[in-house]
């Protein structure tokens, strides 16, 4: 069995695992992204309460479904079934940007 190259690039300094790490957290952020992009233009598709917490997540930066849920005094289990509802709601759209 072959272990992983996890030596350190001699130019940057950086291992095969950051550069995945790194990687993936773009491709989390393209996907945040489309999804925002998106939910801007089907705003109607929403839940108010959808929209609210989408707007919370995406438009002020807040990533801490607690925080978002004591904005409006509902529980953190609530945000995160809004959150769960609006991003399906999002992927089982037909979209390109």
């Amino acid at each position: 069995m072959k272990l992983p190259h996890t030596r350190p690039c001699e130019l940057c300094g950086k291992s095969e695992d950051e550069y995945e790490r790194q990687r993936q957290e773009r491709e989390l952020k393209k996907k945040e992204l489309i999804a925002f992009i998106i939910g801007r233009r089907s705003v109607r598709q929403f839940s108010t309460r959808e929209n609210e917490v989408f707007d919370a997540y995406f438009d002020l930066g807040i990533r801490d479904f607690q925080q978002i849920a004591d904005n409006f005094g509902i529980k953190a289990y609530s945000v995160e079934t809004y959150y769960d509802r609006a991003m399906d709601k999002l992927l089982g759209m037909d979209f390109e940007l």
